[in-house]
């Protein structure tokens, strides 16, 4: 009785590619959380006319990463690769057949992305998104010596188990539960109240929905660059060359996973400990309270170019605490208006009239600031308005 051929193994991508395209649908999620927050707070005419520009960003970056998705990552998605002796299996939506002999030359893009091109011009790309890629250029190299220079095949074959490992610990992201736990879930939550209950004392939070959006955006960042940073130098200076020295020593590819735990989980400590760090100076220096914004005109009477960037001290929102506005300021209210404060509550001021937008505009009569206003110059530099606090946005520090 013959007995069955035994298969090659299956290279399939990684399985936790779709974590990432699972954290691009979470960022589109809040990406549309925040244009939402903003048409209901300035509503959809003057957020298309003073926030053109960042919508037409936005735009751009919905259809450039849903056609990458739609008409090219989901079908390389499916795609496993098989190497036999004297030919590549490809399957796919059909099965394509890549015979050794038939190869034309081998190249070298970049890290670990390599493709193969056929005598009819034909190209096949190979890279660590794929399970054990170093196994497609070894089988190339058993096949074919002639296409690879012996100087190359070895040291891009290190480099390609080296990528091979570290795709296969991003597996591990979520591995160390309490760890990871206190990282991704916690760390946030607790960053937010503590935020919070600082900056509540000291600062006037007139809109909660957009103060909180950007405390999130602030959390996940300092997690994202921490856990990409230690991921990095920890490839580098320790398991890159642990991986180099072994196979100095040895043909054996195999990671020691008591090792690698051990390393990743107390990076994670340390990760944590950063991330806290990091966390500290932005509550320290009120950083999440400063934002930019770019000039859509020229405001000649406050000597303002159209397109300079303004940076905006958003703790600069209230006339009776810790950040208190002064006569002279030049301040950002209501749906992004540029104006200069001439007088706060309790001052006096000309008397003032209703325009037809209800704004109240100054005359020869005067008259003391209502409680809860400040008197602000707009940008015509002839008319004054009487602004609520909670119209305040921050003001202008450059």
């Amino acid at each position: 009785m013959d007995l069955p051929i035994e298969q090659p193994r299956i290279l399939r991508h990684r399985s936790h590619y779709k974590l990432y395209i699972l954290g691009f649908a979470i960022f589109s999620v809040l990406l549309i959380a925040f244009w939402g927050l903003r048409f209901h707070a300035d509503g959809l005419r003057h957020s298309f006319t003073n926030s053109s520009g960042d919508l037409l960003f936005t735009g751009l970056y919905f259809l450039v990463s849903g056609s990458f998705y739609f008409f090219w990552l989901r079908f390389r998605l499916k795609k496993s690769i098989q190497v036999f002796p004297d030919h590549l299996l490809i399957h796919g939506k059909t099965k394509d057949v890549v015979k050794f002999a038939d190869i034309e030359s081998v190249s070298i893009v970049c890290w670990s992305i390599f493709y193969v091109m056929l005598k009819d011009g034909t190209k096949h790309f190979f890279s660590s998104s794929f399970e054990r890629a170093d196994y497609v250029w070894e089988g190339i190299n058993r096949a074919r010596p002639d296409l690879i220079p012996q100087a190359q095949f070895e040291p891009y074959r290190l480099r390609l188990v080296q990528y091979d490992h570290h795709q296969k610990r991003k597996e591990w992201f979520f591995k160390h539960k309490m760890i990871d736990f206190f990282n991704w879930f916690a760390f946030p939550v607790i960053f937010i109240a503590i935020a919070y209950l600082f900056q509540s004392q000291a600062v006037q939070i007139h809109s909660s929905g957009p103060y909180f959006f950007r405390l999130l955006m602030f959390a996940l960042l300092i997690l994202l660059v921490t856990a990409f940073t230690y991921s990095i130098v920890l490839k580098k200076l320790v398991f890159d060359r642990t991986i180099t020295s072994k196979l100095e020593h040895s043909e054996l590819k195999v990671r020691d996973l008591e090792f690698e735990g051990m390393v990743l989980q107390r990076s994670k400590v340390f990760q944590l400990f950063t991330a806290i760090l990091i966390f500290s100076v932005v509550v320290k220096f009120d950083l999440n309270l400063y934002s930019l914004s770019r000039i859509k005109e020229d405001v000649a009477s406050f000597k303002l170019k159209r397109g300079h960037t303004i940076l905006i001290d958003n703790r600069y929102n209230c006339i009776s605490c810790r950040f208190k506005l002064t006569d002279g300021d030049f301040v950002v209210f209501g749906r992004g208006t540029i104006g200069q404060v001439l007088a706060v509550e309790g001052d006096m001021v000309a008397q003032v009239s209703q325009d037809r937008r209800g704004r109240m505009i100054a005359s020869e009569n005067v008259q003391e600031v209502p409680r809860g206003h400040v008197a602000i110059k707009v940008a015509n530099g002839q008319d004054v308005v009487l602004v609520k606090i909670e119209e305040l946005i921050g003001k202008i520090q450059n």
